[in-house]
């Protein structure tokens, strides 16, 4: 999930994955699975070390090799699920697509799907793996690159992993010990952790995606005067521009207080089964890492 505006010199671009799925959250599909007969095949070197690039502070990019294609730019979003490719990417593959039906807060959508060869990122590689297939047109226009796709928790979560901030690396297979350490609330189809904000409990995607912490309407009980109304702030939904607020609030995680934060509300509503999203640069975490083993998200 991103959200638009004027501050941070955030690109209108950053609402790449909202503007055909609106919410990643929202995005659940129906018939897609991962292979020909419904499983994945998955191999990967014990550890993989992969560098990345930062836009916007928060939009990781690295590179990849895509069946035959290499030195490709993918995004990489724990918020996202399943993995996409572009359009272009997909003509430059020639593998046949076929239509298949999502479900989001506003109905049903049909969208295209492939299943992928081969993926490798570093040593670590997946085969067999069934994409979704989306246009990137706008969003390269805007970040001045060509977008191969976005590389989703359907690859992410085969093995745990670390993302290092201050290095701009990605080291899959390996979830590091770090200084603090929450429980997964859930873990499929997206990451969540239950998280404190304003004195209330909610649930909270986690999303590499996002810059900081964006909750949705209704999820607090505060006063109306409470948050203000940003009139040159917006995201966008499978519904159309949302508008946002911003509340000065105290956010905590598991036992860990994460301080003041301005907290984005977005006047939309989403999945029910979670409140907002919870990203990582804007909160401060140089490095987060994610140990399914253990069902532990970890950040310092």
């Amino acid at each position: 999930m991103k959200y638009e505006t004027n501050s941070r010199n955030r690109i209108a671009a950053c609402a790449f994955l909202l503007l055909m799925l609106g919410f990643t959250s929202v995005l659940y599909p129906q018939s897609l699975s991962s292979g020909h007969d419904g499983s994945s095949e998955t191999r990967t070197a014990a550890e993989a070390e992969v560098p990345f690039r930062l836009y916007n502070g928060n939009l990781i990019v690295v590179k990849a090799t895509i069946g035959t294609i290499r030195n490709v730019n993918m995004i990489l979003d724990t918020g996202t699920n399943p993995s996409i490719i572009s359009k272009e990417l997909a003509s430059r593959l020639k593998i046949g697509e076929r239509s298949e039906s999502i479900e989001t807060l506003n109905g049903t959508i049909q969208v295209e799907s492939l299943i992928l060869p081969d993926i490798q990122l570093g040593s670590f590689h997946a085969a067999s793996l069934r994409v979704l297939v989306q246009d990137y047109a706008t969003m390269e226009s805007n970040l001045g690159m060509s977008i191969g796709g976005v590389v989703g928790l359907d690859i992410l979560g085969a093995r745990p992993f670390t993302i290092n901030y201050e290095r701009k690396c990605v080291t899959l297979g390996s979830a590091i010990a770090l200084r603090n350490a929450v429980p997964f609330a859930s873990v499929k189809p997206f990451l969540t952790v239950l998280t404190t904000v304003n004195g209330q409990q909610v649930r909270l995607l986690l999303d590499s995606g996002t810059w900081e912490l964006l909750l949705f309407r209704g999820r607090l009980h505060i006063a109306p005067n409470e948050a203000h109304l940003d009139p040159v702030s917006s995201v966008s939904t499978t519904g159309g521009s949302a508008r946002l607020s911003w509340l000065h609030t105290n956010v905590s995680l598991g036992t860990s207080d994460l301080g003041m934060h301005k907290v984005a509300i977005a006047d939309a509503d989403a999945d029910p089964d979670f409140d907002g999203l919870l990203g990582f640069a804007g909160m401060g975490f140089h490095s987060v890492s994610f140990d399914f083993e253990n069902r532990l998200f970890l950040w310092e």
